[in-house]
């Protein structure tokens, strides 16, 4: 990569944060994206906002990143809200040293020409116009650089796959440890985040259809599961459950 740090190693990983919590479930979207970004320069994750697009982009980016000697690169861009900071924020999530008084893309372009990386771009939604055309730019002049972008739409350029990033299913496979308890991941994540705040808690036959209609309930969205599962602190699965009633004021 021209003009990278002296420091930076080979498939080094920057920006992404390192995983805190297990990553549930996935393991064909995971499969998926890593086939079309064999195939394709870019690619979009597409889904609604709290589906896990961002986890899926991190864990995917820390699986292939032995692919990209120049290293896999994540810029988040949620905060982002003035479209004119957009390359210079990525310049500056590259550690693009601001030293010149080229224009930031022209900048960044020479920094990437010659690079084998893979760039995520997190949450373009609200800068979709301006994403499309800095990922054009960047795919047209570094043959090297592969794109990986989430989003609530795609950018909408040629060359572009997309993936859309469904909510985790509630019914499915047997749960190890739990006396072969048919679950789906859904159910998975919100047991393994409740074990994590209430020690002791299990899932059993007994609290198993709560849990599944609980999940149900948060139409099986990865963030309102764990955010529920932080609940458990001071209400049951069952109050949990009645509560829900009132969603949007828990």
């Amino acid at each position: 990569m021209t003009g990278a740090s002296e420091t930076t190693r080979p498939g080094q990983i920057h920006g992404v944060p390192a995983e805190v919590t297990s990553f549930v479930g996935r393991r064909h979207e995971v499969a998926e994206v890593r086939r079309l970004l064999s195939i394709s320069r870019l690619v979009t994750l597409c889904g609604v906002g709290g589906v896990g697009k961002t986890r899926l982009a991190a864990r995917v980016g820390t699986l292939v990143h032995r692919a990209f000697p120049d290293g896999v690169w994540l810029v988040e861009l949620a905060a982002l809200n003035d479209p004119g900071l957009l390359v210079p924020a990525v310049c500056e999530a590259l550690r693009i040293p601001d030293r010149s008084v080229r224009p930031p893309l022209r900048m960044l372009i020479d920094h990437l020409e010659d690079a084998q990386a893979l760039l995520i771009l997190d949450n373009c939604e609200h800068l979709v116009g301006e994403c499309a055309v800095l990922a054009e730019a960047l795919l047209r002049s570094c043959p090297g650089l592969r794109i990986l972008a989430t989003s609530r739409q795609s950018l909408g350029i040629a060359g572009e796959q997309t993936l859309f990033v469904p909510s985790l299913p509630v019914t499915g496979h047997a749960v190890a440890g739990s006396h072969s308890i048919v679950v789906g991941d859904a159910v998975r994540l919100f047991a393994e985040r409740a074990e994590a705040v209430v020690p002791g808690f299990t899932l059993t036959e007994d609290n198993r259809e709560t849990v599944e209609r609980i999940c149900r309930r948060l139409d099986g969205l990865p963030l309102a599961i764990e955010l529920a599962a932080v609940r458990l602190r001071a209400l049951s699965v069952h109050q949990l459950l009645a509560r829900l009633d009132d969603r949007f004021r828990l």
